[in-house]
């Protein structure tokens, strides 16, 4: 079909924000444990949580929604969360759970569960668990009741109990201790419910400061880009199930384009697809693709970050950037800026906070977006 067009409503990739990708690659192994945590917790057998971490766009809410339908599949009511700041994580915890209790039917448990639930952040209108009730402002310290409890009363009902909750670094700490201090307590009590907690690398810190056994009550995946073979694998799998095939060099240039990043992999096969001409797909078609591709990554993956970020911070964000791939140590970046430490340290935190930047470790920064020092050489200005 050299000189043809390939159908672009037949295009196979999906370049998304937690958009599944046509081929899940690179991920079998965390899947399968994750069932066999699943099931032994099922059968009254012990097993750890699952902690997974990794920068944007490496697909850790892709895995975490693969996991959450896997835990329906194996007889667990989901209780699936995106940690947003304030109290509307909590609110949306607390609605899940209520249904999760509420389909139970009746008995001790549940009644005993929707008093937990209550008492964190429901105003009762009346009696009975059926009646409607308006949200209050959460009273945390019972949060790790909530869940135990919730998942007691789903063992009436035959069920286990998963808590997914992405982007879990924004969680307040208090609120993390209270949550790992419910997962823990569950535990204790042979209670069925199990744990998938995402968020950026810092996440690993973060929960170790929140509860000291945290080392001990999970298992970390920690999700990198994906090997050449893989992309591979992700690039030519889904095209050749519907009878397109890509040439070697195609998917080298694939792979030297996206360092492995999956959402990275699907932009550029995506892009490639709708401008290839060349039957097998041929690194040509990936540099005619090229335009589009990084236009692309640059008004959204990129740029919608940089909208975000105030002005006072952008003078960090270049200095890091100047700085090249990191780590860097926080130090560097604020000598970059001609100021000291404590002077840029509020800058630092809130664009931790925002998901920005992390830190691997004490008194280093690092970019959680790949290839962000590129996008910030290229599109700030050299002032603020």
């Amino acid at each position: 079909m050299s000189g043809e067009r390939y159908d672009p409503v037949a295009n196979p990739y999906a370049p998304g924000a937690g958009t599944p990708p046509p081929a899940l690659v690179g991920r079998d192994e965390t899947i399968e444990g994750t069932e066999i945590a699943l099931r032994r917790l099922r059968s009254a057998r012990t097993s750890q949580h699952l902690l997974i971490t990794g920068l944007r766009g490496v697909g850790k809410t892709v895995l975490l929604a693969k996991l959450a339908s896997l835990g329906e599949h194996v007889g667990y009511r989901v209780i699936r969360v995106e940690a947003v700041g304030g109290d509307d994580t909590l609110r949306s915890l607390l609605r899940q759970a209520r249904r999760i209790v509420e389909a139970a039917g009746g008995g001790s448990a549940v009644r005993r569960a929707l008093r937990s639930i209550e008492s964190v952040s429901l105003t009762v209108a009346g009696t009975g668990a059926a009646l409607e009730r308006q949200v209050a402002r959460p009273d945390r310290d019972a949060l790790a009741d909530v869940l135990v409890d919730v998942g007691k009363a789903a063992v009436d009902a035959d069920v286990g109990v998963m808590l997914a909750i992405d982007e879990a670094q924004r969680l307040d700490r208090h609120d993390l201790r209270r949550i790992l201090a419910g997962i823990h307590r569950a535990g204790q009590d042979g209670v069925p419910l199990y744990a998938v907690v995402a968020g950026l690398p810092n996440l690993v810190g973060e929960v170790a400061k929140a509860a000291t056994y945290a080392e001990r009550l999970f298992t970390v995946a920690d999700l990198g880009p994906l090997s050449p073979r893989q992309v591979a694998d992700a690039v030519t799998i889904p095209a050749r199930e519907i009878g397109v095939a890509w040439s070697p060099a195609a998917v080298e240039r694939i792979v030297d384009r996206s360092d492995g990043y999956p959402f990275f992999v699907q932009t550029w096969a995506f892009h490639t697809w709708n401008a290839a001409v060349d039957d097998p797909i041929s690194a040509g078609d990936v540099d005619r693709a090229a335009p589009h591709a990084e236009s692309t990554l640059d008004a959204s993956f990129f740029a919608a970050r940089i909208a975000r970020i105030p002005a006072s911070e952008v003078a960090y964000v270049r200095a890091l950037a100047s700085l090249g791939p990191g780590p860097h140590r926080s130090g560097d970046v604020a000598a970059a800026m001609g100021k000291t430490t404590p002077q840029v340290a509020a800058f630092r935190d809130r664009l931790i906070s925002e998901g920005v930047i992390y830190s691997p470790r004490y008194g280093w920064v690092e970019f959680a977006i790949p290839h962000f020092d590129r996008h910030v050489a290229r599109e700030l200005p050299d002032r603020p």
